[in-house]
């Protein structure tokens, strides 16, 4: 075969396309690739800490992960029964397959966007055609807030969020137009995943995917609600599915965060009244920095939607409006981008000031700490939308002229945001400088203050000494050893020459439960950091602390054991039956 039927070949087959995107995208990631140690500097530097606990926990067989030990000066935190996973799995199969944690963190990153340009890809093309959705994908990859989450925020939890959005938006439509059981199963799993990567982007994408259902609905069915009944418990079997697949952080999430001071994440700096961005910073202002969000319009980080995005959806709007006149009817086809567009604008209005009266009216979104994490939305919606680009040109010029005229929109895409996709600071280090001195005290005290348990009156100001902080009265003759500790545990001997009062270098939280050679023994909760203590009589001790599940967490790890054994079944039964059949 020649080379120029190979590649014709290749151009007509089902996966030029998707690796066009992979190779279109590499400039955004190229940064996380290069050889070193090098790293970079963000606003929440928790990645590699989050990491290091998170394969502690598995090891220990703290499964799922919710106590991290070194956390809270070394006092322990609780962490993961509040703070989502998804990104420590990623990130946790790149340390099985040798990468540091450095190199774990920045592999995340890299899955992460290319992960989000194919989902996209899938989507748009499912809706615009293959061109269609290699727009939309390089649009979304090279969104301005892409690299903010990433390359400045380091908000890894929130960027994994955004690239679950077009695999719910493909598995809900796909559910109304083909009605197949796989696809109530991927709908499921998407929006489980997105549940465990971020809390405040399920709370906002929630609604907008709400109105792309009913759109769907509208286009499949018209108004007949008869006829949409069966879909719309289809879609919420899906819903089901994915609020048992996560209940074991889900369902704790909400009932045990009145165990921990999280009003201080709302309040002060993180209050959302705060983090308004004006019209100037989302559509005019080309300024980009690794500096933080603050009260007015002087931020030291960007919020830019992005002139390209912003400015096509301008256009495909003006297109619609003209050709709608003109034509004396509506392009069916373009209704769909512009309720994308809609939205999009609509997102980012929840950004600006004059939102402030929503914000107040509906307190539930307050829990999402800064407007502008609704530029998430715009990002994700002025990119999708942007797949009708192809379409239009192509109804108005030939077809060269339309690869020609989408190939120039894409280079200049490139090239008014490619200098974004790359930190503003960085520089080499490695696994055992960020986990030593300074750098080491920074990362276990980092937001120490977001989960603290409500019986501490204060976070701690120095490190815990290992198992016992002190022993009252003072004058006691105390000799220790035997010291084991795990991740949610430890086990020490204690011998004393005197009754006395010991302070267990543990914070308490339900269920802590501690026992003396076996036997369950009662504790106090001293009132300023919220350490454990008991009261032990003269002679040899065995202490054993363990964190217990509460009966809701128990329940809520065998819904999600049960789930995924149900979802493992329904995709295994049918691979099994091909390779029984193939005999």
């Amino acid at each position: 075969m020649s080379f120029k039927k190979f590649f014709n070949s290749f151009f007509k087959s089902k996966f030029f396309f998707p690796i066009l995107v992979l190779v279109l995208s590499i400039p955004a990631f190229f940064f996380f690739l290069k050889p070193g140690n090098l790293y970079w500097n963000m606003h929440d530097d928790m990645q590699i800490i989050r990491q290091l606990e998170f394969e502690k926990c598995l090891k220990d067989g703290q499964i799922p992960c919710r106590w991290t030990p070194d956390l809270g000066y070394g006092y322990g935190y609780p962490l993961f029964n509040f703070y989502p996973p998804f990104p420590n799995f990623v990130g946790q199969v790149f340390r099985i397959f040798g990468s540091s944690f450095i190199q774990s963190v920045k592999f995340t990153a890299v899955a992460q966007f290319v992960l989000a340009a194919l989902f996209m890809y899938l989507l748009a093309s499912s809706l615009f055609g293959k061109f269609g959705g290699l727009v939309a994908a390089i649009f979304y990859t090279y969104v301005p807030y892409h690299a903010i989450n990433v390359y400045v925020r380091g908000a890894m939890n929130e960027a994994w969020a955004a690239v679950f959005f077009p695999l719910i938006f493909y598995f809900a439509r796909k559910i109304i137009l083909k009605n197949k059981f796989i696809d109530i199963l991927g709908l499921g799993i998407s929006f489980t995943f997105l549940l465990l990567s971020h809390n405040p982007m399920v709370l906002t994408f929630t609604p907008i995917l709400f109105i792309w259902v009913l759109f769907w609905l509208w286009q499949t069915y018209g108004f007949n609600v008869k006829k949409m009944i069966p879909m719309v418990v289809k879609l919420a079997l899906s819903g089901v599915l994915a609020a048992a697949l996560a209940a074991f952080f889900t369902i704790p999430l909400f009932t045990e965060t009145k165990y921990t001071q999280i009003e201080s994440m709302f309040q002060g700096y993180y209050s959302f009244s705060a983090h308004y961005v004006s019209l100037k910073q989302m559509f005019l202002s080309n300024f980009w920095g690794d500096g933080g969000s603050i009260w007015g319009p002087n931020d030291g980080m960007s919020f830019m939607i992005g002139f390209v995005h912003w400015i096509l959806a301008i256009l495909i709007g003006l297109y619609f409006v003209i050709t709608s006149i003109k034509n004396k009817k509506i392009d069916k086809q373009l209704l769909l981008p512009i309720l994308l567009i809609g939205l999009a604008f609509g997102a980012a209005f929840m950004a600006h000031e004059k939102s402030t009266f929503i914000w107040l009216n509906l307190e539930i979104i307050q829990k999402l700490q800064f407007p502008w994490r609704f530029l998430n939305h715009s990002a994700f919606l002025f990119s999708l939308s942007a797949g009708i680009l192809p379409y239009i040109l192509n109804k108005l010029f030939s077809k060269r002229i339309t690869i020609l005229g989408t190939t120039l929109v894409l280079v200049i895409l490139f090239a008014t945001n490619i200098s974004h996709f790359y930190p503003v600071t960085s520089g080499p280090i490695t696994d055992a400088q960020k986990f030593s001195g300074k750098a080491w005290s920074n990362l276990i005290t980092s937001g120490i203050y977001d989960y603290l348990p409500k019986t501490a009156s204060t976070a701690a100001k120095s490190p815990a000494i290992p198992f016992v902080d002190k022993v009252e009265p003072s004058i006691a003759l105390v000799n220790i050893s035997g010291q084991k500790q795990g991740t949610d545990w430890m086990f020490f001997n204690i011998f004393l020459n005197k009754d006395a009062t010991v302070t267990i270098s543990q914070l308490a939280f339900p269920n802590f439960e501690i026992t003396d050679k076996g036997q369950k023994i009662d504790y106090q909760i001293e009132p300023e950091l919220g350490r454990m203590t008991v009261n032990l009589k003269s002679g040899e001790h065995q202490i054993y602390v363990k964190l217990k599940n509460t009966p809701i967490r128990t329940i809520s790890n065998y819904i999600s054991l049960f789930a995924w054994i149900f979802v493992a079944i329904c995709l295994i039964k049918p691979l099994w039956k091909k390779l029984n059949y193939k005999k």
